[in-house]
């Protein structure tokens, strides 16, 4: 199961010209014709995947939630071990410093690539390119040719929101569109 992240342009749109921009982001438009996708867009919308490389499970898109280290299971395991408190109380401070220190590498590497995000949604939102680009974030058990996608909705976004915790907070099946 691989998380994708795929686009909605205007079918007029210069297809071409954007691919090549996006590029210089680390992404691309691939037309998609996914039948349940284009089911539920409008004649005048194009579909298209921008995953440059294998996926997009390692993107911060949607990736707001974190998971917490469950302590105290590891404590009761080591306990369970013959470990004194004294020393599962070093090896749990010591885990936790390392997901700390984890963390904050991927909460850096994250704001970094929201910024190359931010980058490539207001660069193909420059006039003489679109008015509109749609993103959409979908966990997918097969490709993206073929699997079934329910959109669940369609949410406008401003010019005047906060589009970084927008997309670091992105919901799966939400077509997410950005307006210039």
């Amino acid at each position: 199961m691989c998380r994708f992240v795929t686009a909605v342009l205007p079918a007029n749109a210069p297809h071409e010209a954007l691919d090549v921009l996006a590029r210089a982001y680390g992404r691309r438009f691939l037309r998609l014709s996914n039948p349940s996708v284009m089911r539920q867009l409008a004649p005048d919308e194009a579909y298209f995947l921008t995953t440059l490389g294998h996926c997009d499970c390692d993107e911060p898109l949607g990736a707001r939630r974190t998971e917490e280290g469950d302590w105290e299971g590891m404590a009761h395991k080591l306990a369970r071990k013959g470990w004194s408190e004294g020393k599962i109380a070093r090896a749990i401070a010591q885990k936790r410093e390392q997901a700390e220190a984890a963390d904050d590498v991927r909460r850096r590497r994250a704001d970094d690539d929201l910024t190359r995000w931010l980058a490539f949604v207001d660069a193909v939102l420059t006039p003489g390119h679109v008015r509109e680009l749609g993103l959409l974030l979908h966990f997918y058990g097969g490709g993206p040719e073929d699997e079934e996608v329910a959109i669940r909705h369609r949410r406008r976004v401003g010019r005047s929101e906060d589009r970084a915790a927008l997309l670091h907070g992105m919901e799966q099946d939400v077509l997410y569109l950005f307006h210039a």
